[in-house]
Formats: structure tokens, sequence, C-alpha cells
């Protein structure tokens, strides 16, 4: 430990042997810094502080009514968009700072000058901002202060403005697009209605009513076909009865008219199976049967009062009955296929009922959504109305402006004394760097224990400096010059900071400075 102390010393008297190095430095680099230092324009601080009152009286009357807001979001928004670039221009515009510049290089750099130094912080207390700008013109410097402060506060108004009007013309938009999209929609489902009108949502019940009461009127008419058969195969049989005991017995003959009549009776079932009653062929055929009878009955009575047949009047009512019956049974089955015609078509009504209220289900659920969402951006318009109306009679955000900004009558900076200090140190580590790198790239041998150390040498002895040889006066000459200069930098550094320090001093070596 005690030869690296002894090391370490003898360093240093090797850099004190080199101390003009130091003085050099000094003389150097302190004199042009401190100028340097003295010669930057003095900069002023303008400040202003503004407080933003984000609760409205009115929000709590209006909730539910109109469309609700945050409005520390909002201004959140317009504190960290106020040096936007538009911003800055409408700074620039508000300040007339544009007048300085004269080209678009220069109207950049004044952009980028308000966008570096513009400062706005909150002051930590809640919605409490402070603006502050530096610059080297007082006037200025509030003119910028000032119209950073309009532009905050104006911001909030013209950004609620300009967002309703768009919330409100989205809005309308919108409306008039579901107007078209709900007649379309209306229009369908009315199309709908009337192409399947009697299909309504769980009928299916009644048309498999109305298939068993058909079912059942085609079960009866079936059951009554069958009974009119019977009577017409039981009356058939009693007139082959009738006829065959009359041939036997011989108490009927025909007559030239029998089969006349039967021609006109099938024709007249013909006729009455596509016809009715009032039918002129039917007329005409009834009325040439009745003469075709009574022509008959006239033979017979001459007939019977020649002795020649017995009393038929059981054949001639069979013979009616059985023609009604026949009648009768193709009137019915005529109403059985119609019963199971319609049947057939009450089937396939059922069988499309499950399409056709798919579809209806389809159209009704496009149609409630339609109308849903348009009344709902119908509330909304009115709600955007309520908000803009509200906008315009009252601001969610206020300001109130607690320090306006005012003209810096002391300039705030540059620190001239710290930049003083930094340049005396800076001449200070120069000098003491370069003695120490010279005396290692030349070295001086200080004492007999360094020789000693380097070559491994003894020495035994040293010859000391005398009185007479004048080097030791020599040595204290130097010494003290190396004081008086150190001596006479301190004394010009503290003339420096006395001089940057009182502004009646400084501005007085300015003024004259440029009158030179």
């Amino acid at each position: 430990m005690k030869e690296q102390l002894k090391a370490l010393l003898d360093l240093v008297q090797g850099a004190w042997l080199k101390r003009r190095w130091l003085v050099i430095s000094l003389l150097l680099i302190c004199p042009v810094g401190w100028g340097v230092v003295t010669l930057m324009p003095n900069q002023y601080t303008s400040e202003a502080r503004v407080y933003a009152d984000t609760r409205s009286i009115l929000q709590p009357l209006l909730k539910g009514l109109a469309i609700n807001t945050d409005p520390s979001q909002e201004l959140s928004l317009i504190v960290k968009t106020l040096l936007s670039r538009t911003n800055l221009e409408t700074i620039i515009r508000y300040s007339d700072a544009a007048a300085t510049a004269k080209t678009s290089e220069e109207y950049e750099a004044l952009i980028t000058d308000l966008k570096n130094n513009i400062k706005i912080k909150s002051t930590g207390r809640e919605n409490l901002f402070s603006i502050s700008y530096v610059g080297s013109d007082p006037r200025y410097v509030k003119k910028i202060v000032q119209s950073a402060l309009d532009v905050f506060v104006d911001s909030a108004v013209g950004q609620k403005r300009q967002d309703t009007s768009k919330a409100g013309q989205f809005i309308d938009d919108q409306i008039r697009e579901y107007e078209i999209r709900l007649e379309e929609s209306e229009a369908d489902l009315a199309a709908f209605k009337q192409r399947y009108e009697g299909y309504t949502p769980g009928s299916e019940a009644n048309y498999y009513a109305k298939i068993e009461q058909r079912k059942g009127i085609l079960e009866s008419t079936e059951l009554e076909i069958k009974e009119k058969e019977t009577q017409l195969f039981t009356a058939q049989e009693r007139l082959d009865t009738e006829k065959a005991k009359a041939a036997k017995n011989q108490f009927g003959v025909e007559t030239e008219f029998d089969s006349r009549l039967d021609l006109l009776e099938a024709r007249l079932d013909d006729l009455l199976f596509r016809y009715t009653e009032k039918h002129p062929n039917v007329k005409e055929t009834r009325r040439q049967i009745e003469d075709l009878r009574a022509q008959k009955q006239l033979s017979i009575a001459n007939a019977a009062s020649r002795g020649e047949i017995l009393n038929s009047e059981q054949s001639q009512y069979l013979s009616v009955l059985i023609q009604q019956l026949r009648t009768e049974i193709a009137s019915l089955q005529v109403r059985a296929q119609a019963q199971v015609a319609k049947i057939l078509e009450l089937e396939n009504t059922v069988s499309n009922l499950p399409d056709v209220e798919a579809e209806l289900t389809s159209l009704t659920r496009n149609y409630s959504i339609t109308k849903e969402k348009y009344e709902e951006l119908l509330s909304r318009r009115e709600a955007a109305l309520i908000s803009q109306r509200v906008g315009a009679a009252s601001d969610e955000i206020t300001f109130r402006v607690i320090d306006p900004p005012q003209l810096p009558l002391k300039p705030s900076g540059p620190m001239r004394p710290l930049f003083l200090s930094a340049v005396l140190v800076v001449g200070l580590g120069a000098g003491m760097g370069a003695s120490f790198l010279l005396s290692q790239i030349s070295p001086v041998v200080t004492s007999a224990e360094q020789i000693y150390r380097e070559t491994n040498i003894p020495v035994f002895g040293a010859v000391s400096i005398t009185q007479n040889s004048g080097l030791r006066k020599k040595m204290k000459r130097k010494t003290m010059l190396f004081v008086l200069i150190l001596l006479l930098i301190f004394c010009t550094f503290i003339g420096f900071v006395l001089l940057n320090i009182v502004p009646e001093w400084h501005a007085t070596v300015l003024s004259g400075i440029s009158q030179l």
C-alpha cells in the first residue's frame, strides 16, 4: 500500500512538472467558453394556468335522454392533440408568427420550435393544467402562450359540435337507408299474405279438422251410395220377377213404344247427369217421353179392351223406382268425387304449410329486425338532437383561466452561472489531462526511489539544490506565476458570473457588442 501511494505521488509530481499545459488549457478554453455563454441570448418563459371543470348539472338531469359522453376522456384527448400540426398552425395564425417566416423552410422550423418548446402538463391537481413557452422575445412568448390557451379552450367546444354534427348526419343517412329497407320488407310481407291468403301460422289443426270433416261427409256419401245400390238391386230383382210372371201368365204384352221409351229414358238419365231440369234438352226429352207414354197407354187401353193384357201398374212403379235410384246414385257419386278432390286439395295445403310458415317467419323476422333498428335510430336521432341543443346551451367542459399569461420581465434562462462553472471544469479537466498525458509521454524522474524502482540500480546519494545555484528561486518564481495565473483566471470567472447574474450589466455589454 505504501509503495502504491509513493507511485501515485510520483505521478502527481510528474504532472506538476507539466503544469504549464494546465495554464495553457485554461487560457485557451475558459475565455472563449465564457464569452460564448455570455453572448447566449436570454430566454423568457411565459406560463398560463387553466382549470377544466368537467362537472355539469345537466348530466344527471338528461340521463337516458341525451347521448352520454365522458368529459374526462374528451379532455384527455384535447390535451394530447393540442400540439398537433393543425393546432400549431392555428397558434401561428392567432399569434401572427407567420410574418417572421419568409420561406417554407422557416415555416417548418417555426412549427418545430413551437412543438418542442410549448409545454402543457398537469400541475398535480385534477384538471388543472399549465401551458408554458420559452423564447427569446418576451412579447412573442406571451402571444404564443395566449394563442395556445385560446386553442386549448376552443378545441373542446369545436370538437363537441363537430362530433355532434357528424353523428347527426350519420344517423340521418342510416334512417333513410332503413326506411327503404322497411318499405321493401312491408311490401314483401303484404305480397306474401296476398299470395298465401288463408295460410296462417298454427292453422294445421284447422286444416286437419276440415280434412276429417270432409272424410266424414265422403264416408256418409259412400254409405248412402251403397244403400241406393242395394235398393236398386232389390227393385231390379222384383221387376225381373214381375216380368217373368207376366210372361208366364201372359198378363202383359210388349208394345211398339217400349224400345223408344227405353232409349229416351236412357238419354234423359244421361242429360240429368250433366244438366239440370231447366235445360232445354232435358225438357224436350221429358216431353217426348210423356208423348210416348201417352201413346203407350192408349195402345195398352186398346189391347185391354180386346182382353190382350192384364194390369201392369206394379211393373211400371218398379221401373220408375229403378230409374230414380240410378239418378240418385249418379248424383251421389259426383258428390263423392267432389269430396275426394277437396280432401286432396286440403292435404296438399297441409303438406305445404311448413314451407309457407318458414317463409313467413323469415319475412316477419326481417321486418321485425328492420323495424326495431329503424325505431332505435329514430330514438338515437332524438337523443342526438337533444345533445346538440344541450351543447349549444351549455358546455360539458367549462374552462376557467386561473393565471393568464404575463409578459416576462426577467429572463428565465439560460443558467449562465452553471454554464460558466461547466466551462471552468472543462478547462481544468482538459489541462490536467494534458499535463498527465505529457508527463507519461516524456517522463521525468523526481526522486531517488523512483530511479531505483525503474532501473533496479541502487542509489547511494543525491545532489540537493543549493542556494547559490539559483534553481530554487527559479522554481519559486514559476510557482508564484502559476498561482497568479490561476488567481487571475478565478477572478475572471467571478467577473463573468457577476456580469451574467446582474441583468443591467449583461444588457449593457450585449448592447455595446451589438453596436460594434
